[in-house]
């Protein structure tokens, strides 16, 4: 069963009874399973999207990707969705850039990674800035190659990979280092006896924020701010008799002619020979190896936000609920927040009328809060904003939006909308009992 709003009233003594409760309700709303199912697809699934035809081709992707916009009533237009999202937002002519709502704009903003020519966005962190590291000094970091295949490189640009293993560019799994010590929570600095190289490799979890890696070649994750880290695992470094003679991978496929001792020795990969002897291994900073530095700095990936839509969509849901029972509050929730967005924006306060014009939901409060009549939005826009001006001056005092940032002017706002349009309904006041609620509580 799906959640049910708690409306016991109308007009604005209903208003104010949902603002007290509104956080418990809202709470007990992101909590119910059927809204818990449509996210937890959203992000199973939304990472796997590479075209705006792979998303309105998903019902469920699409519905909570159109929702968190309010533009849940278009999940029909596909093809209309579909244009907003593949012309991006980049070109002045993009079709978002167009549309007097921007509702599409901040859609297609949002999942412009599938728009022509974008790249698919990463859902997950790969904390590639915190694992790009270099090794100062002696060693060779081992790593599995998917055949199987054991590898040595000094090239340690690393990432996490979807499965969260800590892998290098190229996808291969990092050895490190299986001790007991480590299990326990030291700081390893004892007995090596039951020190082993393993390519299980070092997994970061799911739920870590972040991530630092000290020259010993310690990974640590932390899990909240300012929390004490959580060792995760230790990098091992390997050297030989002979690095010089080390074999670069895949030299039997290289070209004929290509000289392999002109490759990278800082960014290739090597395989043991019988001249190079076996790899002797161990920890970072002991026993003559190098440690562990920070390299350059990895350009940003552009990451998409999935916790970012998932809010909006669970604030999105929860007005439509309410919605379902009483449209005004729909329309009250919907402009105390969109004005507190609009208000910080620094386009021109002539933008922001316009951009109040352009929205149904925002217009229809404004409207019904200056007394204005349904044929108002058939005027000229010119005259429409000069009318807006003349009426929030006289009711508020300034003729710009960016008064409604105030907390009180944006109640006062939504007092006079309530009020006025629980009249509309035909509840049967006259006209000093609207007078008296006006200027009453």
């Amino acid at each position: 069963m799906s959640f049910q709003p708690v409306l016991p009233l109308t007009g604005y003594a209903g208003w104010r009874f949902l603002e007290r409760t509104m956080e418990r309700q809202q709470e007990a709303f992101n909590k119910s399973p059927a809204t818990q199912k449509e996210l937890d697809y959203f992000a199973d699934n939304i990472g796997k999207v590479k075209s705006a035809d792979e998303l309105v081709s998903d019902y469920r992707l699409l519905k909570v990707a159109l929702g968190a916009f309010g533009l849940q009533d278009e999940i029909g237009n596909k093809y209309f969705i579909k244009k907003v999202l593949t012309d991006g937002v980049e070109d002045k002519g993009a079709l978002a850039n167009k549309l007097a709502d921007k509702s599409y704009y901040k859609l297609a903003e949002a999942f412009r990674f599938v728009s022509s020519g974008a790249a698919a966005a990463t859902v997950e962190k790969d904390f590639a800035n915190e694992l790009s590291l270099k090794i100062e000094g002696a060693g060779y970091l081992a790593v599995t190659t998917p055949t199987g295949e054991v590898a040595y490189t000094r090239n340690v640009g690393l990432k996490r990979a979807e499965d969260g293993q800590i892998v290098t560019a190229e996808g291969y799994t990092v050895a490190s280092i299986a001790d007991t010590s480590l299990l326990r929570g030291s700081d390893g600095e004892g007995d090596t006896n039951n020190e082993k190289i393993v390519f299980s490799g070092i997994t970061i979890p799911d739920l870590a924020q972040s991530i630092s890696v000290n020259d010993k070649g310690q990974v640590y994750g932390y899990f909240e701010d300012g929390g004490q880290g959580l060792l995760l695992g230790r990098l091992a470094l390997s050297s030989f008799a002979d690095d010089e003679s080390l074999a670069v991978l895949g030299a039997d496929q290289m070209d004929e002619g290509a000289d392999a001792k002109l490759v990278d020795r800082e960014a290739a990969y090597f395989v043991a020979t019988e001249e190079s002897g076996e790899p002797i291994s161990g920890r970072p900073l002991q026993d003559g190896f190098g440690g562990f530095v920070r390299g350059e700095a990895v350009e940003a990936q552009e990451v998409f936000d999935t916790e970012m839509i998932a809010a909006a969509f669970l604030t999105r849901s929860f007005e439509v609920a309410v919605g379902e029972q009483d449209d005004s509050m729909r329309l009250a929730l919907n402009i105390d927040r969109e004005l507190a967005m609009l208000t910080a924006d620094n386009m021109s306060e002539d933008a922001k009328w316009f951009s109040i014009m352009g929205s149904e939901p925002m217009r229809a409060v404004f409207d019904t809060a200056f007394g204005l009549p349904s044929s108002f939005a058939s005027l000229d826009l010119d005259r429409q904003l000069d009318v807006y001006k003349t009426k929030a001056r006289a009711m508020f005092g300034e003729t710009s939006v960016v008064q409604f940032a105030d907390d009180a002017i944006r109640d006062e706002l939504i007092k006079l909308y309530m009020i006025r349009s629980e009249a509309n309904t035909g509840v049967g006041y006259s006209s000093g009992q609207i007078a008296l609620r006006l200027l009453g509580g």
